[in-house]
């Protein structure tokens, strides 16, 4: 029997040109909606011209290759190239039979790691694979640990005392309808337990949850939104603010411009201070954690 890891991701477009057929991809609507294309390019354009996401990505793989030499590491993203289906028949052509899928999405939702499992068992559906998930890496103590020296860093760069009345933790996850979850999408539960394994590492804090970037889809979705709530936080005294992405283990078009540009906008024209931790991306801590985590899981089977 001959293994490899496959990491899967959301993806996204490198270029302007890719930003089309990637949004074709992800809503699965062609034409798109009139004057999306153009709204969606200007974000793009104001970071740079490109998501960093597949970067990257392939800079987790390469490194992970390193540490992982007993095993090959594949990449492959649910909404851009290299598609699941692409990589899954380079797989099958190496002469692969056993795949461990890990999500780099740190929880589970209907659009991410929920979608790029679905997408990769309807691929193997009637291939001669087994597949075996590597899920939950958010509830390593080692990720978590990460988290918090991220946090701590930021912290002291900005002379933000954790504790003082008027400053507060915002973890902001991207929010989805609420409707995935009353169908049973378990992605609020994960992110709630990883915050509070979060909290428990760090010294006295104020903190609170809230959701970024919402869609446009009709219908209610999670509250609170992270306008609204900082807004509210500004009324109990609150001024300074460091947001803490803890959906996000990558940065992407949702930190780099809903949150750096958008929202620090936003903060700046309501007498807010804010700033952001970093995410994981491909740092060697991460790596690491991820190494261990594969290496544990894949021992059991």
């Amino acid at each position: 029997m001959k293994e490899a890891i496959l990491l899967l991701a959301y993806g996204g477009p490198e270029k302007i040109e890719e930003i089309e057929p990637f949004l074709k991809q992800l809503l699965r609507r062609d034409p798109l909606p009139p004057g999306l294309l153009e709204r969606v390019e200007r974000k793009y354009q104001a970071i740079g011209g490109g998501s960093p996401l597949p970067s990257i990505c392939r800079n987790i793989r390469e490194k992970l290759a390193q540490k992982l030499s007993n095993l090959p590491v594949f990449l492959a993203f649910r909404y851009a190239e290299p598609s699941i289906e692409n990589v899954v028949k380079e797989m099958v052509a190496g002469g692969i039979t056993k795949i461990y899928a890990l999500s780099l999405s740190p929880h589970s939702s209907t659009i991410s790691s929920a979608a790029y499992y679905k997408a990769l068992e309807e691929v193997i559906r009637d291939r001669d694979l087994e597949l075996v998930r590597l899920e939950n890496w958010y509830r390593e103590a080692a990720y978590n640990e990460l988290v918090v020296a991220r946090i701590i860093e930021t912290a002291r760069a900005q002379g933000f005392a954790l504790a003082a009345k008027e400053n507060q933790l915002i973890f902001s996850a991207h929010n989805i309808p609420q409707s995935y979850i009353d169908q049973g999408d378990t992605y609020v539960d994960e992110i709630t337990a990883n915050l509070e394994a979060i909290v428990k590492l760090l010294p006295a804090c104020n903190y609170s949850l809230a959701y970024q970037s919402k869609g446009n889809a009709p219908g209610a979705w999670l509250e609170p939104k992270i306008e609204d709530h900082l807004l509210k936080q500004k009324q109990t005294g609150c001024s300074n603010i460091i947001i803490v992405p803890i959906s996000f283990s990558m940065d992407h078009l949702e930190t780099l411009y809903d949150l750096d540009l958008e929202l620090q906008g936003f903060c700046t024209n309501h007498d807010l201070k804010l700033s952001r931790s970093r995410p994981a991306n491909a740092d060697d801590d991460f790596i690491a954690m991820l190494a261990q985590f594969i290496t544990k899981q894949t021992s059991k089977t």
